[in-house]
């Protein structure tokens, strides 16, 4: 299984949990001492064009054609039993949600993880 969170629900974590969590975003906040993958964080040109326009659906079709790039088996099996952390609370728009939506789509188990 797969999990996504945000930062801020670290400091609710286990240490176990602590210790699973990976960020999947551009900058991780300063103290937080986590592994980084950063090929999961939408790329610059995405993340602009949705800062300036807020466009949800141009910003999720052009994050998944970036993610149908990506050898999603081979991502599947690195991020197994992670905890995959950005930002936004769960019910704001964040890529992480179509993140999961993609794994899950490929038959990589992934949901939001409630602390």
């Amino acid at each position: 299984m797969i999990y996504t969170s945000y930062f801020a629900e670290m400091r609710k974590m286990t240490p176990e949990q602590k210790q699973r969590c990976m960020s999947i975003a551009r900058f991780t906040p300063k103290g937080v001492t986590i592994p980084i993958n950063t090929m999961l964080a939408p790329g610059w040109e995405i993340l602009k064009a949705y800062k300036e326009d807020g466009d949800t659906e141009k910003f999720t079709a052009a994050y998944r054609k970036y993610l149908a790039g990506l050898n999603v088996h081979k991502i599947g099996a690195n991020i197994q039993d992670r905890i995959l952390l950005c930002y936004e609370k769960p019910e704001t728009f964040c890529h992480r949600h179509i993140l999961a939506e993609w794994l899950n789509d490929h038959g990589y188990e992934c949901e939001e993880l409630t602390v």
